[in-house]
């Protein structure tokens, strides 16, 4: 039998000890996760789990570089299940971030299958002594031959991701969908924050992939990635913190003590934007806050934050904008060339002629004369 008491001497080169500080970078922003009380706590604790999992990899990428393995060798591949937890937990995190509500339900646990099974199939390992997983340590550093683990696991991660950014691309299109119009802070910071994630975990895979392909790379420059991403996301969570409840700087004092949570204004949101799409009630020439609340059964303070927060408009800006597009499409319509500038603006709401001139110009910076004449002239309306 080939010696398994070599001398192999553990050290520590520039790019473990750069992997080791992002491994503890992660652990410091998981704690600052669990440990806050405000906000999504859900999406919190997803995030906090998804960098701690980060940190373990890292970790154990650099114990078997650094040759540190055979000195605590009882913590070899401690972190290959780890790897099978990364792609669920940010596709999980990326789904509480966007969902109108809490999503998070019994059958979520069925992503983390894969972890279970690698670490049922790792268990005979983990139970073996010391002696014994030095004896296969030592054989897989002897033979590059003695890699079977490694590329399975490889490919079935690789594919796992794939599949998770996948789902993880439908969920960012579907929101973005849903928000296309909203200019709210909060939207802006989700926003920043998925392309964050998207543009990160996509060259990671990347570089996953190469590595993969081209086993000459230097293992711990895949790992590297990752610390950085845990870097960029702690500057991230610094520089826009509690993105859950992010408000707009000009109506947080206002709101301060309200009762509204995330989850519920973004329900309010979604059926406010359905009635104004569906009911048009912005035709109503005397609608009031109070009336548009009592359609959607909501409080009336509560509809006007969601309008301030989430829209970033006033209340009367909010109505008058649909009020205008659907000035603009009577003005084209060939149907409504009969009626009068003043028609027009009672039809979609207006109760006088000059605050619908005023309220036009300010959107199109033109009046609806103008507005009419200048398509006339183009011949969309005679």
């Amino acid at each position: 039998m080939q010696s398994t008491d070599i001398t192999i001497s553990p050290s520590l080169g520039l790019l473990a000890i750069l992997n080791l500080l992002g491994a503890a970078q992660g652990l410091l922003l998981a704690l600052a996760l669990l440990t806050t009380k405000s906000g999504n706590q859900t999406a919190n604790r997803l995030l906090a789990a998804l960098t701690l999992t980060i940190s373990i990899v890292v970790s154990g990428a650099v114990l078997i570089t650094s040759n540190y393995v055979f000195v605590f060798p009882h913590l070899s591949r401690i972190h290959h299940p780890f790897a099978f937890l990364a792609a669920p937990l940010l596709f999980l995190y990326i789904r509480e971030l966007t969902a109108r509500e809490k999503r998070w339900q019994q059958k979520d646990l069925l992503h983390f299958i894969p972890f279970a099974v690698c670490l049922i199939y790792l268990l005979p390992y983990y139970f073996q002594s010391r002696t014994e997983k030095l004896r296969v340590l030592s054989l897989e550093y002897l033979q590059e031959s003695f890699q079977q683990w490694y590329y399975v696991r490889s490919a079935l991660f690789i594919t796992q991701a794939l599949v998770y950014l996948i789902l993880i691309a439908l969920i960012i299109v579907q929101y973005s969908r849903r928000v296309k119009e909203r200019t709210s802070r909060r939207d802006r910071i989700i926003r920043f924050e998925l392309r964050f994630f998207v543009v990160a975990t996509t060259v990671l895979w990347i570089a996953t992939v190469i590595r993969y392909a081209v086993p000459t790379i230097p293992n711990l420059l895949v790992p590297l990635g990752a610390s950085v991403l845990i870097y960029a996301l702690g500057y991230l969570k610094m520089k826009t913190p509690e993105v859950e409840t992010a408000r707009d700087e000009s109506s947080g004092k206002k709101y301060e003590k309200s009762t509204l949570t995330p989850e519920r204004s973004e329900r309010y949101v979604e059926r406010l934007l359905k009635l104004m799409e569906q009911e048009r009630p912005f035709t109503d020439g005397e609608l009031t806050i109070q009336k548009l609340a009592a359609k959607l059964s909501v409080p009336s303070h509560h509809l006007s934050q969601v309008i301030n927060e989430r829209l970033n408009q006033t209340f009367s800006d909010f109505i008058n904008s649909y009020r205008i597009e659907e000035a603009k499409r009577r003005l084209l319509d060939p149907a409504s060339k009969h009626l009068s500038i003043l028609g027009i603006a009672e039809d979609v709401g207006f109760n006088s002629k000059s605050s619908f001139n005023s309220v036009f110009k300010k959107h199109t910076n033109m009046t609806p004369s103008e507005f009419r004449s200048s398509n006339n002239l183009n011949g969309t309306a005679s």
